[in-house]
C-alpha cells in the first residue's frame, strides 16, 4: 500500500512539472523550431542575394557587401545548422515567402537598378532580423536558453550589417 502510494505521488509529481513545463512554454515570444525556421530563411536570404550582388551590382562598394553578407551569414548558417543538429530541431532547405519575394525582385531587377534596389531590401531585411533576433533574445523569447544566447550573439553582427547597408544607401541614391 505504500509503495502505491509513493508511485501515485511520484507520478502525480511528474504530470504536475510536464504541466507546469507546457504552461512555460507559452509564455515564450516564439518556439524554438519557428526562430530556427524564419531566422534560416533569413540568413539563406541574405547568402543568396549577397551571390547575386556579386554578380549585378555596378558599385564596387555594392558588389563588396554582397561579399560581406554571403561570408558572414554562411558561418552564422553553419553554426545554427550545428545548434539545431544536436537540439533536433529542423532548418528549412526553402525561403519563406517574404524572403523568396524578395530574392525572385533581386534576379529580376535591371542590372542599372540593380544596386539601389538590394541596399533597399538590405536595409530592410537587415531590420527585420534585429527585430526576429532581439525577440528570440529576450529573456521570454525563445524557451531554449542555447537558442536564445545564439540569438544574442548574433545581434552586435546584425546591427553592424544594417548601419553598413544604411551608409551604402545613402551614397548611391
Amino acid at each position: 500500500m505504500k509503495t502505491l502510494k509513493t508511485l501515485m505521488m511520484v507520478t502525480f509529481t511528474i504530470l504536475c512539472l510536464q504541466a507546469c513545463k507546457k504552461d512555460n512554454d507559452e509564455n515564450y515570444a516564439m518556439d524554438n523550431q519557428s526562430f530556427v525556421t524564419q531566422a534560416s530563411s533569413s540568413n539563406s536570404f541574405e547568402i543568396q542575394a549577397g551571390a547575386i550582388a556579386t554578380q549585378k551590382a555596378q558599385n564596387a562598394a555594392v558588389k563588396h557587401y554582397g561579399e560581406h553578407m554571403t561570408t558572414d551569414h554562411t558561418a552564422v548558417g553553419n553554426e545554427m545548422k550545428s545548434l539545431a543538429a544536436g537540439k533536433g530541431w529542423t532548418i528549412p532547405t526553402t525561403l519563406q515567402p517574404k524572403e523568396q519575394a524578395n530574392l525572385d525582385k533581386l534576379n529580376n531587377t535591371d542590372p542599372s537598378l540593380f544596386d539601389r534596389e538590394f541596399m533597399k531590401i538590405m536595409v530592410a531585411s537587415h531590420q527585420d532580423a534585429i527585430t526576429l533576433f532581439s525577440n528570440a533574445a529576450g529573456d521570454m523569447g525563445v524557451y531554449d536558453a542555447d537558442l536564445r544566447s545564439f540569438a544574442g550573439a548574433k545581434l552586435p553582427s546584425l546591427k553592424t550589417h544594417l548601419e553598413e547597408a544604411v551608409n551604402l544607401q545613402t551614397q548611391i541614391k
